[in-house]
């Protein structure tokens, strides 16, 4: 049961002490390019060609 309450204390203690980067001089990450445009290419349905004779 104390190894238990042990983990569990370590644990808490290293999650609270944990830097989220608020705190210190970490800049924030920049923020992303819109995605590029494409041009749309006209296509016509190709016809479906089955072979039978096999």
């Amino acid at each position: 049961m104390t190894r238990f309450l042990l983990a569990i204390s370590v644990s808490a203690v290293a999650i609270l002490s944990s830097s989220c980067g608020c705190c210190t001089s970490d800049s924030a990450a920049p923020k992303l390019r819109p995605m590029p445009t494409f041009k749309e290419i006209p296509t016509t349905p190709a016809p479906v060609q089955v072979e039978y004779s096999k």
